[in-house]
């Protein structure tokens, strides 16, 4: 079956089923995928160690069962945006930090938003875009189109912009001259640097930020008990303090305190973990 066609019956499942059904659902297929030891398993267990500075074994593995759980959980809420009113997404979104949120607003300067795979950044960029904080986001595109104008949509539709990943840096540095706001995956590296390493996209945005005058603004949304979600905002970095292990001494205690939500399904850049 064609992958576009999985999407369309995900999105039917969430429309049709309660969501305590749909998302049971949805975490037994990933516990289906976890049990088959599809690579993205893997790949997150050794992020995860490398986080956490553990050797592998149990622990490490039940950890990344939960966060392949998680990703499920997060996917559906994903589908349920195309079919939510914009209250709703307001209603379930309790924000830590909104001094530092409000800072980088009141600037009137771009910002570069420097978040990760970590509880539901999809939720977390619709909420800043519905609250009239023009968003582009970064984002690898995916293989299938139909898959990509299907995320697109939905994104689209909470006012969330989708930037071409290559070539990237002019409609960047073009969109954070403008004022505007640019969200960039720490935990994925960028085909910029030109290194031929992977190598973390905080040493691309700290050289973006000196070019642009942008601020940087470290932020992550996570999964609370009840469904809700706690979104995090960090004090904003000027260019000159953002190195290439800026986003590390940022958000790191975030990752470290939730690492059962993070979908770390790729290699990590150098110097991430």
């Amino acid at each position: 079956m064609p992958t576009w066609l999985l999407y369309l019956a995900a999105d039917l499942i969430v429309r049709t089923l309660p969501a305590r059904a749909a998302d049971r659902l949805g975490v037994g297929i990933a516990r289906l995928a976890f049990a088959l030891r599809v690579p993205a398993r893997a790949r997150l267990e050794e992020n995860l160690a490398r986080l956490l500075e553990r050797e592998p074994g149990p622990p490490l593995e039940a950890m990344a069962r939960e966060s392949f759980d998680n990703f499920a959980r997060s996917f559906a809420d994903f589908l349920r945006l195309g079919h939510a009113p914009p209250g709703e997404l307001a209603g379930a979104v309790e924000v830590h930090g909104a001094e530092h949120l409000a800072t980088a607003r009141a600037s009137e300067r771009g910002v570069i938003l420097l978040s990760a795979h970590l509880g539901n950044w999809e939720l977390g960029a619709a909420w800043l875009a519905a609250g009239g904080t023009p968003v582009h986001l970064v984002a690898r595109a995916h293989p299938s189109p139909w898959v990509e104008r299907f995320y697109a949509r939905r994104r689209h539709a909470w006012g969330v912009r989708l930037m071409p990943d290559r070539p990237l840096w002019r409609p960047a540095a073009a969109a954070l001259r403008r004022g505007e706001w640019v969200a960039l995956m720490a935990d994925r590296s960028t085909p910029e640097l030109g290194t031929g390493r992977r190598a973390s996209v905080c040493a691309w945005a700290s050289v973006l930020a000196r070019r642009t005058g942008a601020l940087v603004l470290p932020a992550v949304i996570v999964r609370q008990p009840g469904g809700r979600y706690a979104l995090h905002f960090e004090r904003p970095l000027e260019s000159q303090a953002v190195r290439a292990d800026g986003f590390v001494e940022s958000l790191r205690h975030h990752l470290r305190r939730h690492p059962r939500q993070w979908s770390a399904f790729e290699p990590l850049p150098e110097g991430l973990a």
